[in-house]
């Protein structure tokens, strides 16, 4: 019986839930990818956000940390690393630009018409007017996390540093997933 489920299941082909991107992959040309992360420290009470931002060859071009206190709930976390990321691509004036969240919650939510008073939604309608009003021809996209590697690990560095950081070189702590990546 089990024999027949799985001859089953294989046939259906990928889910709908699978068919988030597993592995990093160049925007389309023009544009640039910009993927982001939030991470939550119990020990320095903070939320970190990372955000890296690659041209259309998966070339560095730069990165962000921040971090804010206190920290709150993850997909709030989440919510705000999104909303740092389209201020800030906004600021510089880049091109058409493929964001990428591996947060599935504040995807989904960016594409949804549902709206009520929390903070979350609140900060939500934020970036979704940030979004229209900036960002033609521009997208909003989840991953999983293997496909974010890069945002995962700065949003690490980001609750130890002592203040916000735009980093113009390569960390060392992505460098590594970086090269991997442009193979």
């Amino acid at each position: 019986e089990w024999r027949a489920v799985r001859i089953v299941a294989s046939n259906l082909g990928p889910k709908s839930q699978d068919s988030a991107a597993r592995v990093w992959r160049k925007p389309m040309t023009g544009r640039v990818k910009c993927n982001i992360d939030a991470s939550f420290s119990a020990n320095s009470d903070r939320v970190g956000i990372g955000i890296c931002i690659r041209d259309e060859h998966g070339a560095f071009i730069l990165a962000k940390t921040e971090w804010c206190t206190p920290k709150s709930e993850v997909h709030i976390g989440e919510a705000l690393g999104l909303l740092s990321a389209l201020n800030w691509v906004h600021e510089l004036q880049l091109g058409p630009v493929e964001l990428e969240l591996d947060s599935k919650r504040v995807v989904d939510s960016f594409h949804s018409s549902v709206k009520d008073f929390s903070e979350f939604c609140v900060i939500m309608d934020h970036c979704k007017t940030l979004f229209s009003n900036y960002y033609g021809n521009s997208s909003v996209e989840f991953v999983r996390r293997q496909a974010n590697e890069v945002a995962h690990n700065l949003v690490k560095a980001a609750t130890l540093s002592a203040s916000f950081q735009i980093l113009v070189d390569i960390p060392n702590c992505i460098e590594h997933i970086l090269i991997n990546e442009m193979l």
